[in-house]
This record gives C-alpha cells, sequence and structure tokens, in this order.
C-alpha cells in the first residue's frame, strides 16, 4: 500500500474533491482517486524535451527517463487523466505530466493544502507558458533507459 503525504491522505479520507471553476480548466471536471486506490506506476521524460533549459547527458541516443509516480487523478473530462496531478515519493514532490510531450512540471516545496486551496493553477501548469510550476531535470536521480517503454 502506498503511504501517501498526511494532508492529502486527510483530504481523501473526508472524501473531498478539488474545487474550481471548472470551465477555466484546460481539462474540465477532475475527479481524484480514492483513498486505497492508489498504485506506484511510472512516467517517462524525453530528455530532448528540456533542449532549452538543460542539456541531456544522453542527447543523440534514444530513450527516456523513468520516473516512478503515484496517479492521484481518476477521471478528467477533456484530457488523458493519468497524471494530470501526480506525487514523486521518494521526493515527497507533486507533478504534472504531459503525456503528449514526455515533460513534467514539478511544484518544489508545495503541499497539498496548497494544491487543494488554488487547485486550478496547478491542474493547469503543463498548458500554461508562464507556470507556477518548472520543468522537472530527471538526471541523475532517475535512470535513463534506451528504446521506448512500448
Amino acid at each position: 500500500m502506498i503511504t501517501l503525504p498526511d494532508d492529502l491522505t486527510d483530504f481523501l479520507s473526508a472524501k473531498r474533491q478539488l474545487e474550481y471553476a471548472v470551465h477555466e480548466c484546460e481539462c474540465g471536471q477532475v475527479i481524484l482517486l480514492p483513498l486505497g486506490k492508489h498504485e506506484l506506476g511510472e512516467v517517462w521524460v524525453d530528455g530532448q524535451s528540456l533542449h532549452d533549459v538543460a542539456s541531456d547527458p544522453n542527447k543523440g541516443i534514444e530513450g527516456y527517463y523513468a520516473v516512478p509516480v503515484v496517479n492521484l487523478v481518476e477521471s478528467c473530462d477533456g484530457y488523458t487523466p493519468e497524471h494530470i496531478l501526480s506525487w514523486i515519493p521518494d521526493s515527497d514532490l507533486y507533478i504534472s505530466w504531459d503525456c503528449d510531450h514526455w515533460a513534467i512540471t514539478m511544484f518544489p516545496s508545495v503541499t497539498w493544502r496548497q494544491i487543494a486551496d488554488s487547485p486550478l493553477q496547478y491542474i493547469n501548469a503543463q498548458w500554461e507558458s508562464q507556470s507556477i510550476g518548472q520543468p522537472l531535470i530527471p538526471w541523475p536521480q532517475f535512470p535513463f533507459k534506451k528504446g521506448r517503454p512500448f
């Protein structure tokens, strides 16, 4: 069983959902997974997607960085729900994963309470050019794997 941060566990134990102006959200209404349904999964980062931010040490090699994460979203209206909001347990870090571009927007030093107080800016972060998040540089913390995961 996954041990989530205390403030997230309290939020989900109360069977709460995020409250925000759904019409302003890129992916519509987000429904969180209920407590006890969380599993450790993996998202992928293409180092080439970070060329404006940092130089990938594996540039020119077909591959990806594998990042272990816990998906927090069960469903949403207008987008693939997996990893719109996720948590990296080893780093105690909330993120949003862009499944189309294999890029992670991270929210350093942010608690679940902060996300719950103003969820729209976190949910929309991967679509906004002036996001409150910042790109996650996966090396050297996360392993580089050659090839593709599928």
